[in-house]
């Protein structure tokens, strides 16, 4: 037979067995539409989280990484600690990129020998004038002006933050101590409230907080993007101050983990960390790593919650399977009647039943996405709005949809389970037993 026939008898045998095969397609289609709606909503937070914060960068994590004097005390060999680190940074993969730390009448600030930020304006002629990537609160502060109490309403924060932004970002400004400053880039950076809960926008119970509230804000460092030559510098790695660029946060988070760098801040606070442990290792631009972290812990108990609702569907589905198979015993006798091999009438059950399954995966699809869609829609406006008030960055609209290989695995489990049901029913495609059977 060809591929035509085998096609045509599967759809014909979903059409004898309508009734169960909607009932199949329908149960176990929910089930996996549930895992595919959590699937597309938490990679879709995951991504575009990650988008926000690495988008001043491209995209690449920066990292600091210096000795931690408060493990070493007075035994510190800063030059050796960052030797050592310098070499653990190539052994992740990691790029070490040469810093200064620049001293103004404002601050310090970093400036990166090879500059990072795009956004730089050649056209400032004014050779006085300090190109910055910052995050809010520091370009708030350069301006001289205050942003609303943390107490105050919603709207009155974003509209704050909103003039703020008009008023500075891409603009030359002199601080109070009459520095002149470019604003090329505002930085994600902690402005109201350390996470990305809703309850920020006072929304309370919106079960999106479950991985909104793992979303660290952070805080970012004050960069110097183009500097104007003869400011005060100081090499970081004297003061035993290394950074490093990663190519992404996979990357730089297996870096972080690592134990000669990695204490958990409680730990660190009672003196509990490894006896491997020596070196400090921070993010300089929001803080990708803590959410990467938060979000590995939901992303294995989610893990857990679709593998039990995939054997609950794979059960249903084989059960299924097996009785419609069952059911077709006097069919399977007919297909013998007119000279079907056993290796014929078997693919024609395995594609009957892949039929199924694919009709049930594509159905859970459709369900989770449009349950992906509906929950975006529904909270596009908050959305937006924790966005500016956690990052002080602007945001367009904000969807919850992200493509993950876990959607692979369902389609895998369905796939699997037809042949299963075959295999393990192989008997009922045998003359001999078939005979037995129908006795």
């Amino acid at each position: 037979m060809r591929l035509s026939d085998y096609l045509r008898l599967g759809f014909a045998g979903v059409k004898a067995h309508k009734k169960r095969a909607v009932a199949v397609v329908v149960i176990v289609g929910l089930l996996f539409g549930v895992i595919v709606a959590g699937t597309f909503i938490l990679q879709g937070i995951e991504n575009v989280v990650m988008s926000k914060m690495l988008a001043p960068t491209d995209g690449k994590v920066l990292v600091v990484s210096n000795v931690d004097t408060a493990i070493c005390r007075e035994n510190c060999d800063i030059l050796a600690g960052t030797t050592q680190i310098r070499e653990n940074i190539r052994r992740y993969g990691g790029e070490v990129m040469g810093l200064e730390i620049i001293q103004t009448k404002d601050g310090a600030f970093y400036k990166l020998r090879e500059n990072i930020f795009d956004s730089i304006n050649d056209n400032i002629d004014d050779d006085e004038v300090l190109q910055v990537a910052v995050p809010l609160k520091t370009a708030v502060n350069l301006v001289g002006t205050q942003l609303p109490n943390y107490d105050a309403a919603v709207s009155t924060k974003l509209n704050a933050i909103e003039e703020v932004r008009e008023k500075i970002l891409h603009k030359v400004i002199e601080s109070k101590t009459g520095e002149k400053y470019y604003i090329a880039e505002i930085l994600p950076g902690g402005v109201y409230g350390i996470d990305l809960s809703l309850m920020n926008v006072e929304q309370k119970g919106n079960p999106l907080d479950a991985v909104l509230g793992q979303v660290r804000t952070g805080t970012s460092q004050d960069f110097i993007a183009k500097s104007v030559g003869d400011e005060v510098r100081t090499d970081a790695e004297n003061m035993g101050i290394v950074l490093a660029q990663f190519s992404d946060v996979k990357a730089a988070y297996d870096y972080y983990q690592d134990e000669a760098n990695y204490c958990a801040e409680m730990d660190r606070i009672f003196g509990a960390c490894g006896e491997n442990y020596k070196y400090q290792v921070f993010p300089v631009v929001s803080d990708p790593l803590t959410t990467y972290e938060n979000l590995q812990s939901v992303w294995l108990v989610f893990r857990i919650a679709a593998a039990v609702l995939t054997v609950i569907a794979v059960i249903i589905a084989f059960s299924t399977y097996a009785r419609l198979m069952g059911k077709d015993m006097k069919v399977i006798a007919l297909y013998h009647a007119m000279g079907a091999t056993g290796r014929q009438i078997w693919l024609v059950y395995v594609t009957y039943l892949l039929i199924l399954s694919l009709m049930a995966v594509a159905f859970a699809l459709v369900v989770g996405l449009a349950l992906a869609v509906g929950l975006s829609l529904v909270n596009m406006t908050a959305l937006g709005q924790v966005f500016t008030l956690g990052f002080g960055i602007e945001t367009e609209q904000i969807w919850l949809i992200g493509w993950n290989n876990l959607i692979w695995c369902i389609a895998g489990a369905m796939v699997l389970v037809a042949f299963m049901a075959v295999v393990l029913g192989n008997g009922n495609f045998r003359a001999k037993e078939l005979a037995k059977k129908l006795k």
